[in-house]
This record gives C-alpha cells, structure tokens and sequence, in this order.
C-alpha cells in the first residue's frame, strides 16, 4: 500500500490558477533557480560586494492557485558545508493574492526572523515593502522566464536607494 500525504497533495496538488492573469506577477518565477548572492557593499557602491554566495530559491503554486510560496536557501545546499554564512537563511515565503487591494500579501519566516510585506507593481518592478519599516523593500528588478535580478533595499529620507543585498538567479536545469 503507497502512502498518501494528505497534507502535501492540499497544499499542492491542484496547481489551477485562480489569480487574475494581469495580477499574476511572480509567475515567471514559478520553478527552480539557482543564484549569486551579494551583499555588504563597500561606500554603499553595488559594483564592490564584500560577500558572494551561491543560492537557491524554489517557488510554487499553493492552495489551488490562490497563492505562491517559495523556499529560500542561502548559502545553497550544495555549499552550505564548504562554505558555511552564520547568517545563512532557509527560508520560507508565503504570497496570496489580495482581491479587495489588487497586491499580495507577503509573510516570510526563517530561524529568528519574520517580515510581512505587501507587493505591488510599481513602474515595471515589482516591489514588496515592509510593514512594519516602509523605508525598506524587497524588489524584482528584472524576471523573465530565465533570469531575475532581486534587491533588498532601504529608500533613504532623501529618497534615494541603499542596496542592502541583491541576487542574480538563473532558472536551474532539472
């Protein structure tokens, strides 16, 4: 007799989509991807990471296509032990799409940390800011079907960008 996991085929096993499809911004991310991490920049200057890493990120359709979670591993499983960050996350993120506000609500959990956020487009990118410090913000710069370019970033009170870390991903092969 085979097991069946009840929990895993409610979480995932009807992968429909019930977003409405001119809301449905993180489906090019749907999948598996590999990335470079970069983070503490030297004068706030991006071109000067002190730190690089290499990561990974699943995303998912969730609760018959009503939601998208994602798993965040950095640094990856493959050199976490080669190369191992005291900081390093896995971590887990939660997105379902709010119909009254037209944007996702957001929770993302890891050992010691948790952030709600809430996303929207804004000018092409899509942008998470989070709730409790509006000032910092999570933002897909670019994603298509092969490659996205991630930051997390704080909007000084002159209204410019720090680059807190990035990441450059790369749809993994399977």
């Amino acid at each position: 007799m085979q097991y069946k996991d009840s929990f895993t085929d409610a979480l995932y096993g009807n992968q429909e989509n019930c977003i409405p499809k001119e809301y449905d911004w993180f489906s090019p991310l749907l999948g598996d991807w590999e990335f470079d991490y970069n983070d503490t920049f030297l004068n706030g200057d991006c071109s000067m990471p002190q730190r690089r890493l290499k990561g990974e990120w699943i995303f998912k359709r969730i609760l018959n296509g009503c939601g998208i979670e994602d798993i965040f591993i950095c640094p990856s499983r493959e050199t976490r032990h080669t190369a191992p960050q005291p900081d390093g996350e896995y971590g887990i993120g939660l997105r379902m799409f709010n119909e009254k506000n037209k944007c996702y609500d957001m929770t993302y959990a890891c050992r010691g940390k948790y952030t709600n956020l809430c996303f929207k487009l804004e000018d092409g990118i899509l942008t998470g800011t989070v709730l409790d410090n509006p000032s910092r913000k999570w933002r897909f710069v670019e994603r298509n079907e092969n490659t996205f370019h991630w930051q997390n970033i704080t909007v000084l009170d002159n209204g410019e960008i720090k680059v807190n870390s990035e990441i450059f991903a790369y749809r993994k092969d399977i």
